[in-house]
């Protein structure tokens, strides 16, 4: 995303709360009333942040709408971006209520949710922004009674200071045809999510529940994505089979296999199920990789996004120990296989794995 001469035009900041392990709301999300005014050095920072986290040459990820009803975020965007100050305050605290929402787990940190908007680029192009930073301090005695507005100190603190992290930000840029309440909202926004904790390296973004859950975004539909969504549901799928540990190394290898050695330009789930697995469980894989949103239907292979899972294999046990090795050399040089461990004082037979190397060790450290 490009985030060139940028303008920012209003900032307000509300603040969301950790749920307890009962995933029941401690206390409810607090709205601001006031908006932020950094000067212009803290402004100057804040547009640098900002562009850390989306601009060229970022982590952000260019994604879609998915989610498009009445009340999703991003029909409420298109409401608030041309809203008047007074009306803009309720809009972006309904944002916050959706972030706070879309937090399922506890493990979900509280933290404050920046609001915001301007234009960038050439012509000037409106945008919103949205921050999660992630806070793990007690900022709550920084607030103001009056306005809940969260101290001007704090703010900067988090936000701007070279140790601080941009957590999780996604931004709506309006695309020149822009037309308020378009009925596909891709036709009037360009969409990016950035989220620091998630490497780019495999086409990921964001976490889930963030991108997803809140935003209501997904993945353009890419080769390289139903690629990497085959691979890994049908290794998830394997690994949770009811099957000796044997079988399932035999699996995954051909599952590899099918991927880098087949010849063929196209990933068929179907054909994989029938030539690699058990009549037994074909067809429950189809319905597996179809539950989870890839269809049946063969697609174009592109291995962009996993190249780095087809050059290594990893086996992970207790007290880390790992085996790591290429697919071809798991395939050739090492078999295992689950054996009965010595029984502890109580009689308990722990269950080993006994590996087989076809080559002499070469040196230890």
């Amino acid at each position: 995303m490009q985030f060139l001469n940028a303008k920012i035009n209003q900032i307000i900041i509300h603040q969301i709360f950790k749920k307890n392990k009962e995933l029941q709301i401690q206390q409810a999300p607090s709205k601001s009333t006031a908006y932020t005014e950094f000067d212009d050095s803290a402004m100057s920072n804040f547009r640098s942040r900002v562009s850390d986290a989306l601009g060229e040459n970022t982590k952000a990820v260019e994604m879609i709408i998915e989610r498009q009803d009445a009340t999703s975020l991003s029909r409420l965007v298109d409401r608030a971006i041309n809203e008047d100050n007074e009306a803009f305050i309720n809009s972006s605290f309904e944002i916050a209520k959706l972030l706070d929402k879309a937090q399922k787990k506890a493990s979900y940190p509280g933290g404050i949710v920046v609001v915001f908007t301007g234009t960038c680029n050439f012509p000037d192009t409106p945008f919103l922004g949205i921050i999660k930073a992630e806070t793990h301090n007690a900022y709550q005695k920084l607030v103001d009674p009056d306005t809940n507005k969260i101290s001007l100190n704090y703010i900067e603190d988090v936000l701007l200071t070279p140790s601080a992290r941009l957590y999780k930000t996604a931004a709506f840029l309006q695309k020149r045809n822009f037309q308020p309440d378009n009925e596909d909202l891709n036709r009037s926004w360009e969409v990016w999510v950035s989220d620091y904790q998630i490497s780019q390296a495999e086409g990921k973004a964001a976490a889930y529940y963030f991108y997803n859950g809140f935003l209501g975004f997904t993945y353009p539909d890419t080769s390289a994505r139903r690629t990497k969504l085959f691979f890994e549901l049908t290794k998830k799928f394997i690994s949770e089979l009811e099957i000796d540990e044997e079988e399932k190394n035999d699996y995954i290898n051909a599952l590899i296999s099918y991927i880098k050695v087949n010849t063929s330009p196209i990933i068929s789930p179907v054909d994989f199920s029938n030539d690699y697995l058990n009549e037994d469980i074909r067809e429950d894989l189809i319905e597996s990789l179809e539950d989870n949103g890839l269809p049946r239907e063969n697609f174009t292979k592109d291995v962009e996004h996993i190249k780095k899972s087809l050059k290594l294999r990893k086996l992970s046990f207790n007290s880390n120990i790992k085996l790591t090795a290429s697919p071809e050399v798991f395939k050739e040089k090492i078999s295992f296989e689950s054996i009965k461990g010595t029984p502890d004082e109580r009689g308990n037979i722990p269950e080993w794995t006994q590996i087989i190397v076809k080559e002499k060790i070469t040196n230890q450290e």
